[in-house]
């Protein structure tokens, strides 16, 4: 798998520097006092469990306006989930953030999913019952101007598939769809972006001549050998360029290979999901012609490449 290694090392670098610009993945909309020490505690930690990094917002001074740094976290933000509650509406601070998170849903397809918590949709969308007492109350003090875009948010969420809360018995069993959901839009999220990566021109291939800028921009080097190996590993329907759905198969295929030496590494150790990766990026490093094994050979061209003596 020597060819394919080329875009795990290129995906993996790019998805690696934006981790490090963007500290979180998702914000969460919500109304504190409805749902903060309850449904909000538990999907912060179902999330983290599962690797899913929420914005945190108990350092920001809140007010009646969000400020620079709350419009910041949700523009950054790669989701949103908006829990909308009972006293959601009651609040300018929430319904500006709504606003916030729809422009960029329009602007920068931002993944959002609302939550209906204890109120209907309808009632959502319409401003009605409880919900519609809370919102009109608000409105009474800003301008028809702030009400209108108010209104047109709420419309608009509304409008989005989510969940129901009333509808499940089981509110462990909501949230652990939800967070599945949310995984699953994150990753083809990030499988779009590391294509998007290779696909210089944004026609919705990868040809030879993108791959091989993409693989020697970081002054890095590459043969006409290698470029034609991953084309010809990635290129199911033969036309000589790689499309999204052929990159995506041969990432899946990566990952399961990886999934499958995880589990040979752990058969007689338990470790840690960690230790397990870092486990495997070890091995992966040593074996330096990706063929599953590491040879005297590789192990001796790691110690040289690192400054080593290898005949020791």
């Amino acid at each position: 798998m020597a060819s394919s290694s080329s875009f795990s090392s290129s995906s993996s670098s790019s998805s690696s520097s934006s981790s490090q610009i963007k500290k979180h993945q998702v914000f969460p909309s919500f109304h504190g006092p409805d749902v903060r020490k309850g449904v909000l505690s538990h999907f912060r930690n179902l999330f983290e469990r599962k690797e899913i990094t929420m914005f945190k917002d108990q350092e920001i001074e809140r007010g009646h306006v969000i400020g620079s740094e709350l419009v910041q976290a949700i523009r950054e933000a790669k989701a949103s989930i908006v829990l909308l509650s009972k006293n959601y509406a009651s609040s300018s601070w929430c319904l500006d953030e709504l606003h916030e998170i729809l422009e960029c849903k329009v602007t920068s397809g931002q993944i959002v999913i609302p939550i209906f918590y204890d109120v209907d949709p309808s009632d959502v969308r319409k401003q009605k019952g409880d919900f519609g007492v809370a919102f009109e109350k608000i409105c009474g003090s800003v301008t028809e101007e702030h009400k209108r875009r108010w209104t047109e948010a709420l419309t608009s969420i509304a409008a989005i598939a989510g969940e129901d809360s009333r509808t499940w018995t089981d509110e462990a069993a909501m949230l652990e769809k939800i967070s599945i959901d949310m995984m699953r839009k994150l990753r083809a999220e990030e499988m779009k972006e590391a294509f998007e990566n290779f696909d210089v021109d944004h026609d919705g291939f990868i040809t030879a001549p993108e791959l091989r800028y993409v693989l020697t921009k970081d002054g890095d080097t590459t043969t006409d050998d290698h470029i034609r190996s991953v084309i010809g590993e990635c290129d199911v329907d033969g036309d000589g360029r790689i499309s999204y759905e052929e990159f995506v198969k041969l990432i899946e295929k990566m990952e399961a290979e990886e999934a499958a030496m995880v589990g040979k590494f752990t058969t007689n150790v338990k470790l840690s999901w960690e230790e397990q990766k870092e486990t495997v990026q070890s091995f992966m490093a040593l074996d330096v012609d990706q063929n599953g094994y590491i040879t005297a050979a590789d192990y001796k061209y790691v110690l040289e490449s690192s400054g080593g003596k290898g005949n020791r």
